[in-house]
C-alpha cells in the first residue's frame, strides 16, 4: 500500500526520506486478542520500533503513527510495547479488539506510507483552503427551498458535473424533465419526444414549466456530483512542489528570500501583490488562476 491523494500518489513526488525498513500489510484475522499476538510475515527483532496505520480502525487501543516495540514471540509473531524497556521485559500491550479494514505494520525508523499521507494530505488541503475549491468528482445532496420558477440555483462550492435525481417534496422526477448545467437544475421541455405515449407528460410539462420547483422550504431535494472530472495539471503540479519542499526546505524559493530584491524598476511589495498564498512562489504561480473569487455555500 502507498500513500495517495486526490490529485498525486507517492510516487509523483521523488525526495522522500529514507523509507522504514520494512512495510506489511495484515488482516484482522492475523490478531489473537486472546494472546494479543500478531502475526507477520517479517521477522522482527525484540525492541524494533513499529507503527501502525489502517484502511478501517486499527485494533485497539493501538493508534496511528505511534511509535511502539516489537516483543519477538517467534518468526511470524510478535505482541507490541509501549517501550523499548517493556519490550525487553516481554510486557505486552493487552489488545481488545481486532479493528477493521486492512492494517499496516511498518518497521524502522524512516518515513512511513502514514507519514507520507499526511504530507499529501496537508498539501491538498492547504490548496483547497486557498482556492476555495477542490479538484476532484464528489457527491453531494442538498435540499433547496422551491423558487416558484423553472430554474433553481444550486449555491455549490464547485461545478455540478451530474445530477441522478430531483425530488419535489418527496417525489423523485422524471429525469426528462429537466437538465443541468455548472450551477443550477431547470426545466427542459424539449427533451421529450414527441411519440403518442409521452403527450401526456408533455403537456404536463408544458402546462407547469413555470412553477416546476414550486416555493417551499427544503422541499427541492437534488443529488448529483460537483467538482473537476479531471484534477489541473497545474494542481497536481503545486501539491508536488509544496511535498518536495517539506521534504527539503532548501529546494524553493520562498518569499523572504526576495525581500530585499527588486524587480525590474518595481520593488517586490508582499502587501501590493497578494501572492503570498503558500509562501512559496512557484506553487503560488501554478494555482493563483484556480482561486475562486466569491466562495458560495457548500452542500449539506
Amino acid at each position: 500500500m502507498s500513500a495517495s491523494g486526490n490529485y498525486i500518489v507517492e510516487s509523483n513526488v521523488d525526495n522522500w526520506p529514507d523509507a522504514v525498513s520494512s512495510t506489511e500489510e495484515f488482516a484482522t484475522g492475523a490478531v489473537a486478542i486472546d494472546t494479543n499476538i500478531i502475526t507477520v510475515a517479517t521477522d522482527i527483532a525484540t525492541a524494533s520500533i513499529i507503527r501502525f496505520s489502517s484502511t478501517g480502525v486499527l485494533p485497539s487501543p493501538l493508534v496511528t503513527g505511534t511509535a511502539y516495540y516489537a516483543i519477538r514471540v517467534d518468526a511470524t509473531h510478535i505482541r507490541i510495547a509501549t517501550t523499548a524497556v517493556l519490550a525487553a521485559a516481554g510486557t505486552a500491550i493487552d489488545i481488545t479488539d481486532v479493528g477493521s479494514g486492512t492494517h499496516t505494520l511498518d518497521v524502522g525508523e524512516g518515513s512511513s506510507t502514514a507519514d507520507r499521507q499526511a504530507v499529501i494530505n496537508e498539501m491538498e488541503h492547504l490548496i483547497e483552503r486557498i482556492t476555495h475549491d477542490f479538484f476532484y468528482a464528489k457527491a453531494f445532496v442538498i435540499y433547496r427551498n422551491g423558487s416558484g420558477s423553472d430554474r433553481l440555483f444550486l449555491s455549490l462550492t464547485a461545478d455540478v458535473l451530474s445530477v441522478s435525481e430531483v425530488a419535489v417534496s418527496g417525489v423523485a422526477l422524471s429525469t426528462s424533465w429537466y437538465t443541468f448545467d455548472i450551477n443550477s437544475v431547470y426545466l427542459d421541455p424539449e427533451a421529450a419526444a414527441l411519440d403518442e405515449g409521452e403527450m401526456a407528460e408533455l403537456h404536463l410539462r408544458l402546462k407547469y414549466k413555470r412553477i416546476l420547483f414550486p416555493s417551499g422550504m427544503g422541499n427541492i431535494k437534488i443529488t448529483g456530483t460537483y467538482g473537476w472530472s479531471a484534477c489541473p495539471t497545474a494542481i497536481k503540479q503545486a501539491v508536488i512542489i509544496l511535498c518536495r519542499a517539506r521534504n527539503d526546505s532548501t529546494l524553493y524559493d520562498t518569499y523572504k528570500d526576495f525581500d530585499s530584491e527588486r524587480l525590474g524598476d518595481a520593488g517586490y511589495s508582499r502587501d501590493s501583490k497578494k501572492r503570498f498564498l503558500t509562501g512559496i512562489p512557484a506553487a503560488d504561480e501554478l494555482i493563483r488562476h484556480y482561486i475562486r473569487k466569491k466562495p458560495m455555500l457548500s452542500a449539506v
